[in-house]
């Protein structure tokens, strides 16, 4: 019987751990933004982004993204 579990249980892990990996995997819809830079998201970030931004001229901006969890101020273009 244990040998039973444990088969079901490594089968579900398995499974689990495939359908996250298919989940990261797949293709997420084309993005206009393009990453440049990545900032800390505290108030020094938000300054040292805007700052960037403003020096890289008009088609560059700062935004917050959430990578992880984790959010953060980036440099961006379109």
């Amino acid at each position: 019987m244990k040998t039973v579990v444990r088969r079901l249980s490594l089968g579900m892990s398995a499974a689990v751990t495939t359908a996250a990996m298919v989940a990261v995997l797949v293709p997420a819809p084309a993005s206009a933004e393009v990453i440049v830079r990545w900032y800390p998201y505290t108030t020094a970030g938000a300054k040292s982004c805007n700052a960037a931004a403003n020096s890289a001229g008009p088609e560059y901006y700062c935004t917050v993204v959430t990578v992880g969890g984790t959010k953060m101020y980036a440099l961006a273009r379109p």
